[in-house]
């Protein structure tokens, strides 16, 4: 059904301030909670590590389960909106809890109890956020105009970013002789400026109208393979596939960025007073590069784009890993300015690119599954940083890195910072590369996406697929990686 409401002002900036917590959430936990653990709740980087990759099972039954659920809710808000009003509370509690110890001090307790928050944390959000992934194909079909409101959307994500560069440990500093306390007061700061914001998203956002094939409900065994079954038939989808490629490729690589930045500029260059600074440095040019990005975007397709900065962002990195502790602070500043540049596309892209892959989707299977999409696509973004922070977790372990006695921080061997500045340099750069190479197989360009949303309207309309024209019939199997006959099957 054709999106028939006009997607004004209000409505673009009432989608994009719910990524304030996307966006801050998501770069405080990498680059902070895993620093927290080891240094404030002093668990053992492995642990560490493990709580985070652990939390990654239980996404894999929410996320897949949430795509299904918001594909099928029926209220008078619609199938997503919903959810943003429910999400409001559970946002600033499981936000709180994260950062907050209530003076357990035995290491098996802290573990079961960072576990459980943030298990919590990640149902949360994934309640929010995989109906929120949803709503630009809810709100428009036009691809500029999509462009345009995960651009703004982005914005606020790196507002979000920036908040969460420059605040956090601005918070925590005012309270040296109790960092705990510090993290407990940031926690509720943050609570409120992630929680409040989805009052605005659930009033200035809209969705178009279904038509809901099955009215009879489904006895849960049922419900359950049919999850399974939707979220694993999204693979078919060849656009998909690339896209998880890049996407997965670019967030590790941001998330490993991260996480070891503050042990790299800490431990390594001994330039700890100037850390926000840099991290203030990286994400604002991140958001002034990103109306540059929609441009290169409409005119140049995501893949172009996404190949452009990924190859500035991995020189960037280089370069990070070459300098030595004598380098002045302006060209640190001068290279996280490249490397705030790089991460625009890479960060922007993937969520751009979500709304198209859905569109092929409906080709291979004449249905609109946003829900299950933005599913498999929160999950991904979960499993990314998990596998990060577990990996660094466990390569802290390996090359010996040595907690904080007290509140002292210790002075590390030459071959730990070796193997931190390693890690720091080969994890982003190994995984970059995948990405751009995988870039070069998707297919959907603007003037490719016209040719797929008029085929689908076409077949829509009761046209033939004998009737296809032989360049539309090619640019639509490059796009699914499927036979035309294979297309517009609707599966039982």
């Amino acid at each position: 059904m054709e999106i028939k409401q006009k997607l004004t002002k209000k409505n673009i900036f009432s989608y994009a301030v719910g990524d304030l917590y996307g966006g801050g959430a998501f770069f405080i936990i990498g680059a902070l909670f895993l620093v927290f653990l080891t240094d404030v709740a002093k668990i053992s980087p492995a642990l560490a590590g493990t709580i985070i990759l652990v939390g990654k099972v239980w996404d894999a039954i929410t996320d897949p389960t949430m795509g299904y659920i918001t594909d099928h809710t029926r209220s008078k808000y619609g199938r997503r909106r919903l959810y943003f009003l429910i999400g409001i509370v559970p946002i600033f509690l499981s936000w709180f809890l994260l950062w907050s110890s209530f003076g357990l001090t035995n290491e098996v307790s802290k573990f079961i109890y960072y576990l459980l928050v943030y298990l919590l944390f990640n149902t949360v959000f994934t309640l929010v956020m995989v109906p929120y992934n949803s709503m630009p194909s809810e709100m428009t079909s036009i691809y500029k105009e999509r462009s345009k409101l995960i651009t703004i959307r982005m914005l606020f994500s790196q507002g979000g970013m920036l908040l969460g560069a420059v605040l956090p440990l601005t918070i925590v500093n005012f309270f040296q002789t109790n960092p705990s306390l510090g993290y407990m007061v940031m926690a509720t700061i943050f609570g409120l400026l992630f929680s409040i914001p989805w009052i605005f998203v659930f009033l200035g956002t809209f969705e178009k109208k279904h038509d809901f094939e099955d009215t009879q409900k489904l006895p849960m065994r049922k419900v359950v393979r049919k999850i399974s079954k939707d979220f694993g038939s999204t693979l078919k989808n060849k656009s998909l596939r690339i896209h998880t490629a890049m996407y997965i490729t670019a967030y590790v690589s941001m998330d490993i960025f991260n996480a070891l930045l503050i042990y790299f500029i800490r431990d390594y260059l001994y330039q700890y007073s100037n850390y926000q600074l840099l991290l203030g440095i990286v994400v604002v040019i991140q958001m002034l590069s990103l109306f540059v990005v929609m441009k290169l975007v409409n005119s140049l397709g995501n893949a172009m784009t996404y190949r452009i900065h990924a190859t500035i962002w991995m020189f960037a990195v280089v370069a990070l890993f070459m300098i030595s502790p004598s380098v002045p602070v302006w060209a640190i500043l001068i290279i996280g300015a490249f490397i705030g540049f790089g991460l625009s596309g890479c960060v922007m892209t993937p969520y751009n690119m979500l709304a198209f892959v859905v569109d092929a989707d409906e080709m291979i299977t004449t249905k609109r599954r946003e829900g299950i999409y933005a599913g498999m696509m929160t999950f991904l973004r979960k499993i990314a940083q998990a596998i990060a922070l577990f990996l660094v977790g466990v390569g802290l372990q390996l090359v010996n890195y040595q907690n904080p006695v007290g509140e002292v921080i210790q002075v590390q061997t030459p071959e730990t910072l070796m193997g931190i500045r390693l890690m720091f340099l080969l994890g982003p750069v190994v995984l970059l590369i995948l990405g751009i190479i995988s870039s070069y197989r998707y297919k959907i360009s603007p003037d490719n996406h016209i040719v797929l949303m008029s085929e689908i309207s076409r077949l829509k309309n009761g046209g033939s697929k004998t009737d296809v024209a032989s360049n539309h019939k090619e640019i639509v199997e490059s796009i699914t990686g499927i036979e035309y006959d294979k297309l517009w099957h609707k599966e039982g």
